[in-house]
């Protein structure tokens, strides 16, 4: 076996599993991104949702209030009517 049959049966396999390295990182690079990108489009929507529920929230409260508001008036009326 001369020298160069030699260096390439110990080089070529390396280069080949350098390639694959490489190969490998680049696809976990672009897995990673794309999660990235995946999590701060559903952190968007959830806060988009919290804004909704608060919103309701909100109009819950409103109707509350408003409901509180015509029992007090009920209750005077009843107070004046001696019911």
């Amino acid at each position: 076996m001369s020298n160069a049959q030699f260096f390439t049966a110990l080089c070529l396999p390396l280069v080949v599993f350098v390639i694959g390295l490489y190969h490998q990182n680049t696809g976990i690079r672009d897995l990673r991104s794309e999660l990235i990108q995946f999590r701060s489009e559903v952190k968007a929507r959830f806060v988009a949702m919290d804004a909704r529920f608060n919103r309701v929230d909100q109009r819950f409260d409103d109707l509350t209030s408003k409901v509180v508001d015509i029992d007090n008036r009920l209750v005077r009326v009843e107070e004046r009517l001696k019911l």
